[in-house]
């Protein structure tokens, strides 16, 4: 009898964490920088990233010492790991990689960032996140040998959360950046910029009560000049019905709202005597948000510009702007 076996290989994906909605205003909040000094390492054929299939290692339960993203080190002599972070070349962040490197002055591809960092979190019910301002161009974002998740677009901040993997002693961050040019990208295949590489601005630890401010948007109302409207968001569990206070003090403005069941609360505020933000008077106010643990510090310019045919209305003034095009590079 003739038996035909099939056999069947069965690929678990490993468990990547969502790319969490972006916080605002992290200058303001209590952080921890990861910037200076980095381990890298050239792969332009991204070996440490696709197996002899070509197939992503971070697709595996279990992807191998051969992943870079795990940082393996060999158990004894006998075992050929063919990279070591902790012993390849240094970089700093924030920075390009070509004009900190010459040998990269034009490399377009992957190189592999390390950072090791220890971590104790002021309280241990507190939540906490990997912020970077940006990376150029696609960033694969990795702790602790657990994938992150993946942003693309080197002009734009990102985050993720990383309190459940977070460590207190020995984590290490690594950061696949590929700057390949794209037909699709930007920039594109044909370009008139330099195409830096590498973590470009600052990367930085957040940490968060358990429910938080995690976003909100206040200005001038442009049909009424004396309100104030917008909103506020919370981030965490139990999100509802929860009291936020905002405070004006250079108005004399408390204010409280309550979110609703996603977490939001509108805002509208009556302001007397308000000095409108300018070209000529670049008015900012202080503003006060609070809600629960946590508390966060804002200075905020109030205005409103629109059009009129060819004109554009500064708080309701024509305005003339000007502007010469000259990349950053070359001031």
């Amino acid at each position: 009898m003739l038996y035909k076996i099939i056999l069947i290989t069965f690929f678990i994906a490993a468990p990547t964490f969502a790319q969490t909605d972006l916080l605002i205003n992290v200058y303001n909040r209590n952080s921890a920088s990861l910037n200076g000094e980095w381990n890298y390492i050239i792969d332009p054929y991204e070996t440490g990233f696709y197996n002899y299939r070509s197939e992503p290692y971070d697709k595996f339960q279990n992807p191998g010492n051969g992943a870079y993203f795990t940082n393996a080190k060999p158990k004894d002599k006998t075992e050929l790991i063919e990279y070591d972070f902790d012993r390849s070349d240094i970089i700093n962040v924030p920075g390009d990689w070509n004009t900190q490197k010459e040998k990269l002055f034009y490399y377009e591809g992957t190189i592999w960032y390390k950072k090791s960092f220890d971590y104790k979190k002021q309280k241990d019910d507190n939540r906490v996140f990997i912020y970077f301002d940006a990376v150029n161009y696609q960033a694969d974002v990795y702790l602790n040998g657990k994938k992150l998740g993946t942003h693309i677009g080197g002009f734009t901040p990102f985050n993720f959360e990383i309190t459940e993997v977070l460590k207190t002693k020995e984590n290490f961050l690594v950061v696949k950046v590929d700057n390949k040019r794209k037909r699709e990208g930007v920039p594109t295949l044909n370009t008139d910029w330099w195409n830096y590489g590498g973590i470009t601005r600052d990367v930085r630890i957040i940490e968060t009560p358990q429910i938080f401010i995690q976003d909100y948007f206040i200005q001038l109302n442009s049909e009424h000049k004396n309100i104030l409207k917008g909103y506020v968001k919370l981030n965490g569990e139990s999100v509802e019905s929860r009291e936020i206070k905002i405070i004006l003090p250079e108005l004399n403005v408390e204010k409280n709202v309550v979110t609703n069941n996603k977490g939001i609360a509108e805002v509208e505020i009556i302001v007397n005597q308000i000095k409108y933000w300018s070209d000529t008077n670049p008015r900012l106010y202080k503003i006060v948000l609070k809600s629960g643990q946590d508390e966060t510090v804002d200075y905020i310019g109030f205005r409103t510009i629109k059009t009129e045919g060819h004109d554009i209305l500064l708080n309701g003034e024509k305005i003339f702007l000007k502007g010469i095009c000259i990349h950053e590079e070359k001031p």
